[in-house]
């Protein structure tokens, strides 16, 4: 046994005889240590490793158990032996793998991660129709993926919470029930595909001890002792495994401490930890006893006298935390600034001073964070000054440029249309294009609806195959000039490049080819030694989240993955795991909760102004308001849950609420000052904002009072009345004093702003008049040679549009003046993604390569008005007949004149069985329409072949054919394509024209109402579908 002095709590616990036990163990009082020492005197006393049990949350504190344990018993056992340590789920996984079938899980069944879960919940909302849920929103994903959490996390089945439902529901209970469907046909995927997430492993061990009580006598049997650590964490099923497994007196140990039972939101339970001697008494029914652990082994008495007063916002404390003797002092020092850029500067000085005048290594100090969007400020200062910064937070993360070039990237090959991601990338260190340089492009597309409604679909459609060709005139855009022109070739060119790559690679080879192509690694290599190490070291930690985001079932998950992201950035949503740090020599950024666990030498904490930290929820997690929280009635820990109840007043919840809202944000409070061993910085400012400035002044939030009415806290100033400044955008060059302008370049420019004269009397005060006019002259001279807004371009009296646009306008001319005349604000159509997705799978099928073409939806088909199922049209394609055929065009596009009507289109497939016989094929995802203006589809299709605008070679015959591929079953509907039909088509598509021509667009209500995006604006849409 290694050489160890326990204290006397230490030794209380070490000795105590072998039952059920509670460990109080506060922050940094040395748990894990003292855990591997009652376990090398069990083993002692003769137990055998192989029947103790370890089990902790993560694989990380797993990890480190089994070392520290192998450690203490190096002269004690044979190396060979080990003490059986797992995590939670991974200690049900082992159930599961071993008598699983019991319960209808097979030993061949797939774990899925969170990732993964997330990609089958995204399929399954689209694979249901909703009335109430808002689809379109980025963080609907969290909706059924928190209540099918609580459901597994509770023990409770989908079908329990449908039979609550009120026999006349309200909207709530639609909504829920709703969300109940989303996660009955996420259980259905998972089904399918014979995979089980975190949440069923726990659920169906339960369900296997609880239904088989001679196998949970067998699984108990097999051990003498079971450890459990970070037990406050865990939720309300895991305590009914463990329970049924070693309840009733066995020597089972649980260790945690309730002030750092942070997760609730993820379904952590107070009730656990708090009520553990009634839940495992003694054998002859009493309590379990707890031993405290309060010796502090980490901090200085100062850091341990603030952690203390925290605790008591809590409660009363009677086990406060106390320092080891002979341990050197601590700081407690605190700052308040003006402006959070003031107070992200100051935070970065000390950081320096911290390294350059007390030694302490960059990688032993970090900035701790409530919310995410406080953590750009702080990394700009730091980066400014030459600190190296590794960002551990996907929130923070996603806003360090080198990684937003990334993400925009991906936004673009998820979404054409996505303009600010377009822009992004168009402006940034690459392709250096400003707005001046978009802005004809901009001007223009607006004007060419028929080319796609973003800049990159448009330069899909401008830009020939040999780019070489490619010049202004094929833009038909005088005002590009010529670098503007290669800029926007190339950005074209590495944009095709990366979509073929994207139909073909998993994610984190499509991001390292994002990369490659777009010279990320030499820019990093070319900057300075502390940017370009945290450049370097965030890029990784970005690559290794795409990592695991690895493709199931071969389905492609950049949508789920760009989902996510987003969430990431509109919601910051909190982050689960505890943050892997890579070790470098670097300042570590991170949120409080992914810093549990962890520790530093020097801690700061900034961002500490009222309703910040600690902060005020807008949402509270009320199960009468919100569908998607589960009700307390189905909660196994409901008896510490606020009294809360369907009919009492909203107010009167919210209030109940807050209080638990408030207690769990001094528990994150607690976890944040304890992470810090000699230095701990609290800070905050008047002043914050992120997008704007806040309207209001911000004051010292609670918990900065708290530190600075400390008895031995370092006051480091305050700074008063702090005007508001009109931004908290950091200067790029901030921090490097000109002489010329002693209060910055933006300080130049607001007292320009303010007195014109301005610039103009400094250039005479120092002596540079002539140079200055003759600056001003230049300037002046530009700005009278730039180019006025182009006119629309094309064809006086000739109307553009496309195939989709002659069906709308045959459904109904009211729908087509509100899509393309006055275009109203549509919904996003997951029905026409789908679609698209189908015939991309189709081309790449047909093809036998992944296909350079990639357009807009328009072109791609009609879309779809009804729910449709990717992977099962697909499957309907390959078993029919036109799957082993090879297409004679597929994918082909067109334009042709119809009178006043220029018509574009493409069509999916043309076959030619016989020389000369041709069958248009138009796939659709979904099942049969019975909308009769479809036909006009067919009609154009045709028309066109006829005029010769899939080239000179003209069909004997044709055929025009619909083959849907919903509904599990090939359906055809086939039109002879005769003179009679031609004529009859030509008739049809002559009428729409002279109809748009003569701006003929009076609505024409039928089913179609029903689906349509502009029926709120529609009385005689609203009037029809009332009836």
């Amino acid at each position: 046994m290694t050489s160890f002095s326990p204290s006397d709590e230490q030794h209380a616990i070490i000795s105590a005889p072998n039952g059920p036990m509670r460990i109080s163990a506060g922050a940094g009082t040395g748990k894990t240590t003292t855990l591997a020492h009652r376990i090398a005197h069990l083993i002692d006393d003769g137990s055998d490793p192989e029947r103790i049990l370890g089990v902790t949350f993560t694989n990380k504190a797993a990890a480190e158990l089994a070392d520290r344990v192998r450690e203490v018993l190096a002269d004690q056992v044979d190396p060979a032996r080990t003490v059986e340590i797992h995590t939670y789920h991974g200690f049900a996984h082992q159930i599961l793998a071993e008598f699983g079938p019991l319960v209808g899980v097979e030993r061949d069944t797939q774990l899925i991660t969170p990732t993964f879960a997330r990609q089958l919940f995204h399929d399954a909302i689209e694979g249901g129709t909703y009335r109430f849920l808002n689809i379109t929103w980025n963080g609907i994903l969290d909706r059924p993926a928190r209540l099918a959490a609580a459901l597994a996390d509770n023990l409770a089945e989908p079908d329990q919470l449908t039979a609550m439902a009120p026999a006349e529901p309200d909207e709530l209970w639609e909504t829920r029930q709703e969300i109940v469907g989303i996660v009955d046909r996420y259980e259905q995927e998972k089904r399918r595909l014979g995979v089980a997430d975190f949440g069923d492993l726990i659920l169906r061990a339960n369900q296997l001890v609880s239904g088989y009580p001679d196998l949970a006598t067998r699984i108990r049997e097999r051990y003498d002792a079971v450890f459990l650590d970070e037990y406050q964490d865990t939720n309300p099923a895991q305590r009914e495994l463990l329970r049924t497994l070693f309840g009733g007196g066995f020597p089972i140990t649980a260790v945690g401490d309730a002030d750092q039972t942070i997760y609730e939101w993820r379904g952590a339970s107070l009730a656990n930890f708090a009520d553990f001697g009634e839940h495992f008494p003694l054998t002859d029914g009493s309590s379990a006893p707890t031993y405290p652990l309060t010796l502090n082994r980490r901090s200085g008495q100062e850091i341990l006298d603030l952690a203390n007063q925290v605790r008591r916002e809590l409660g009363e404390v009677n086990d406060p935390l106390r320092a080891l003797e002979g341990v050197e002092p601590a700081v407690v020092a605190v700052r308040w600034e003006g402006n959070a850029v003031e107070e992200a500067d100051f935070i970065a000085e000390q950081v320096l001073a911290l390294h350059e005048e007390q030694g302490v290594a960059w990688k032993e100090m970090a900035v701790l964070f409530r919310k995410n969007k406080d953590i750009e400020a702080v990394r700009g200062a730091l980066e400014d000054h030459g600190i190296p910064v590794e960002v551990a937070n996907l929130g923070g993360l996603l806003g360090i440029p080198e990684v937003a070039d990334v993400f925009a990237w991906l936004r673009l090959l998820d979404d054409p249309s996505d303009e600010p991601a377009f822009i992004r990338i168009a402006m940034g260190s690459r392709y250096r294009l400003g707005m001046r340089d978009l802005k004809p492009l901009s001007q223009w597309v607006r004007h060419q609806p028929e080319l796609g409604r973003s800049m990159i679909e448009a330069l899909d459609q401008l830009i020939p195959p040999d780019p070489d060709q490619f010049s202004e005139t094929d833009l038909r855009v005088d005002q590009l000039d010529e670098r503007t022109v290669d800029a926007l070739i190339h950005l074209h060119a590495t944009y095709r490049q990366l979509l073929e790559a994207a139909q073909g690679v998993n994610l984190i080879e499509l991001v390292r080819r994002i990369l490659s192509l777009t010279g990320a690694w030499p820019e990093v290599a070319a900057m300075p030694a502390a940017a370009r190490q945290s450049a370097r070291l965030n890029l990784y930690r970005f690559l290794d989240l795409a990592e695991e985001w690895s493709p199931l079932e071969g389905r492609p998950s950049l949508r789920a993955f760009v989902d996510y992201l987003m969430l990431m950035v509109e919601e910051q949503t909190e982050e689960l795991d505890t943050a892997r740090l890579s070790g470098e020599d670097a300042v570590a950024l991170l949120t409080v909760h992914r810093s549990k666990g962890l520790e530093w030498d020097a801690v700061f904490v900034p961002a500490l102004y009222e309703k910040n930290f600690p902060s005020s929820s807008m949402v509270s997690d009320d199960p009468y308001k919100h569908p998607y929280m589960l009700p307390y009635e189905l909660r196994l820990d409901r008896h510490t849950l606020p009294p809360l109840t369907a009919d009492m007043p909203e107010k009167d919840r919210k209030d109940l609420l807050r209080q638990r809202d408030l207690d769990q944000e001094w528990r994150i409070a607690y976890v944040a000052v304890t992470r810090a061993r000699r230095w701990l910085t609290m800070t905050g400012a008047t002043w914050h904002g992120t997008t704007e400035v806040r309207k209001t002044e911000g004051k010292p939030s609670p918990l900065f009072d708290l530190a600075a009415n400390l008895p031995n806290v370092v006051d480091l100033g305050r700074v008063e009345d702090a005007p508001r400044p009109e931004t908290l955008r950091r200067s790029p060059l901030a921090g490097a004093p000109d002489p010329t302008f002693p209060n910055g370049w933006d300080g130049a420019l607001r007292s320009t702003l303010a007195d014109p004269k301005w610039a103009e009397s400094q250039a005479t005060q120092i002596g540079v008049r002539a140079t200055y006019d003759q600056a001003v002259s230049d300037f002046q001279q530009m700005l009278f040679e730039l180019p006025d807004e182009p006119d629309a371009i094309g064809i006086v009296g000739q109307t553009s549009t496309s195939v989709t646009s002659l069906v709308t306008y045959a459904t109904c001319p009211k729908r087509y003046y509100w899509s393309e005349v006055d275009r109203l604000p549509r919904r996003p159509s997951s029905a026409a993604r789908r679609g698209v997705d189908v015939h991309r799978k189709i081309e790449l099928r047909q093809r036998g390569a992944v296909p350079f073409d990639d357009v807009t939806d328009d072109l791609y088909d009609v879309p779809e008005t009804g729910p449709s199922d990717v992977r099962g049209a697909f499957r309907v394609f390959e078993e029919s007949r036109f799957s082993d055929h090879a297409a004679r065009f597929i994918e082909v596009p067109f334009e042709f004149v119809h009178g006043d009507l220029r018509i574009r289109g493409r069509i999916d497939a043309v076959y030619e069985n016989e020389p000369g016989r041709w069958e248009i094929v138009d796939f659709k995802s979904g099942r049969p329409s019975d909308n009769p203006a479809m036909i006009v589809q067919l009609q154009a299709y045709a028309v066109a072949i006829r005029q010769g605008s899939l080239g000179p070679a003209n069909p004997v015959e044709m055929r025009a054919t619909f083959a849907y591929l919903g509904g599990g079953a090939l359906t055809e509907i086939s039109e002879n394509v005769d003179d009679d039909w031609m004529e009859r088509a030509r008739d049809r598509l002559t009428e729409i024209a002279t109809g748009i021509g003569s701006a003929a667009f009076e609505p024409a209500p039928s089913e179609a109402c029903h689906g349509c995006d502009f029926l709120r604006f529609c009385p005689e849409g609203k009037t029809y579908v009332a009836r």
